[in-house]
């Protein structure tokens, strides 16, 4: 005998589909996304910092240095001698 669903399983079952297919979509998205963005560089200045074995202090301060150039709120000229300063404490 064949018993037909009701309004609760019905319910459900579309509830569970409906869940599925956003998930779906939101990896969909996440991979479209992330293939639009350009692969990361390794930053020079990080590389030379890992290789010259700088106290973790000091990588902390070069990399909000570094933040603030990337944000503009100093210039290159700036950044260079604020670095080098930094370095010299060394």
């Amino acid at each position: 005998m064949m018993q037909t669903m009701g309004w609760v399983q019905w319910l459900t079952w579309g509830t569970g589909v409906v869940v599925f297919a956003v998930v779906i979509g939101l990896i969909i998205r996440g991979v479209l996304r992330a293939a639009k963005r350009p692969p990361e560089q390794p930053s020079a200045a990080a590389r030379v910092a890992r290789d010259s074995q700088l106290p973790p202090a000091l990588q902390a301060q070069l990399a909000a240095l570094n933040q603030r150039k990337d944000n503009g709120d100093i210039s290159e000229t700036e950044y260079e001698q604020q670095r080098a300063a930094l370095l010299r404490t060394a």
